[in-house]
């Protein structure tokens, strides 16, 4: 049977992966990002737990923060593509040096500590720990100064800097977690303005029609929700790159 200190070294890794995941339902989309800029959208896995779709980001790049948006099927009102565009850049510009102390973070509790916890050496444990409290702090302090920049409520600002201190092994999310804390809805149709690279418009509108055609088999096929959805297909095909 492994040792306690191998079980607590896979338990830090299995913590911080857990804290990454998301579960997406019907109508909600990751947009991922890369360089301060959208790059990719997710719908998350192909099989469902609960009607939704578990998504994991990449594990090595905590400095990249994603952003979960509402993707709009009954034609109600929603966000202009635009605007969320140039929110979600100054999200990212806020977040970049967030993102370098939840990398050290990262390397320090969910990579050195479990190491060093698996050969038994706990001094470097207690110091790998140690560092990732370190940053874990000075990440809370910047989501405090920029609170307003980063359209952060005090109760949203509070858990935040709760859950990082209090979890570690969940403070290398920090820069994810302060960018899922801005929620935008558009139509479907819209998804593709978000200022995604040229190379990707091909992939970016593929990925959209896919997910609403998933969609349709969960309406009725006579109900206003289906048409909306059969519209923004064809409005989607007609301007497909």
């Amino acid at each position: 049977m492994p040792s306690t200190e191998v079980l607590l070294a896979v338990a830090l890794v299995a913590v911080y992966l857990f804290d990454s995941m998301q579960f997406l339902r019907i109508g909600e989309v990751v947009v991922l990002t890369r360089g301060g800029v959208p790059r990719a959208l997710s719908f998350g896995g192909s099989f469902e737990l609960s009607g939704r779709r578990p998504f994991i980001p990449n594990p090595l790049t905590p400095f990249r923060p994603d952003f979960r948006l509402g993707w709009d099927i009954s034609g109600g009102a929603t966000a202009d593509a635009a605007v969320v565009s140039d929110e979600m850049r100054t999200v990212l510009r806020a977040t970049r040096p967030l993102g370098w102390l939840a990398s050290a973070c990262a390397i320090s509790i969910v990579l050195v500590a479990p190491i060093a916890l698996a050969a038994g050496e706990q001094l470097v444990f207690l110091a790998a720990a140690a560092a990732s409290l370190c940053a874990a702090f000075a990440g809370c302090l910047l989501v405090v100064l920029r609170k307003k920049e980063l359209a952060l409520s005090t109760m949203q600002v509070c858990s935040l800097v709760f859950v990082a201190l209090v979890c570690l092994p969940c403070a290398p999310n920090l820069a994810r977690a302060v960018a899922l804390q801005r929620k935008w809805t558009l139509a479907a149709r819209d998804l593709p303005r978000l200022g995604f690279d040229v190379s990707r418009s091909a992939e970016v509108h593929g990925r959209i029609v896919a997910a609403l055609s998933t969609a349709k088999r969960y309406v009725a096929e006579e109900s206003p929700e289906f048409k909306v959805i059969d519209e923004q297909i064809r409005q989607l095909g007609s301007c497909e790159p």
